[in-house]
């Protein structure tokens, strides 16, 4: 009676597992790309060679004006969207200038950027929402010489409003 080796059949069906595994990661890498941060609407590279800089002026920036998001909650279709800036002595800033972006938190496919008209003591924007669900609106305002951005989280479903508090 002869004995069989089966140390070559585990051998070649541990390198046959290696590369199905190695096939399976790169197919799912593609099939779900790397989705890159847009908080501050620049590169990352951008965001980390000026992240110090952002950051005084955003300091700076609270300290002369306060920003307020007006609507609370999004609907699938056309969407009003409102920020009201006003100075510490509670006047509107007419001269600053607003651009949103609304993005899904999980890819950057449905993005809109909008640039808000003032009107009536506010910034107002209109876009128009695909999808229900989650939604960013990240705010970038400038005035002057100072640019603030602030993110707000909301939903079409329900209200989970909350801004960032340093963002």
């Amino acid at each position: 009676m002869s004995e069989r080796n089966y140390w070559p059949h585990f051998i070649i069906g541990l390198v046959a597992f290696a590369v199905a595994m190695g096939v399976w990661t790169i197919r799912m890498a593609i099939n779900n790309p790397v989705q890159l941060d847009n908080s501050f609407m620049m590169k990352y590279q951008d965001v980390d060679n000026n992240y110090y800089k952002i950051e005084a002026q955003a300091k700076k920036f609270d300290r002369l004006y306060s920003v307020t998001l007006e609507n609370l909650k999004l609907r699938k279709g056309e969407n009003t969207i409102a920020l009201v800036v006003k100075d510490r002595d509670g006047h509107s800033v007419e001269n600053a200038k607003v651009i949103l972006l609304l993005t899904r938190p999980e890819t950057t496919k449905y993005d809109k950027k909008v640039i808000a008209k003032y009107s009536n003591g506010k910034y107002v924007a209109k876009v128009d929402l695909p999808l229900e669900g989650r939604w960013n609106i990240v705010a970038k305002i400038t005035i002057k010489d100072l640019t603030r951005y602030k993110t707000y989280k909301l939903s079409t479903r329900r209200i989970i409003a909350q801004k960032l508090k340093n963002s």
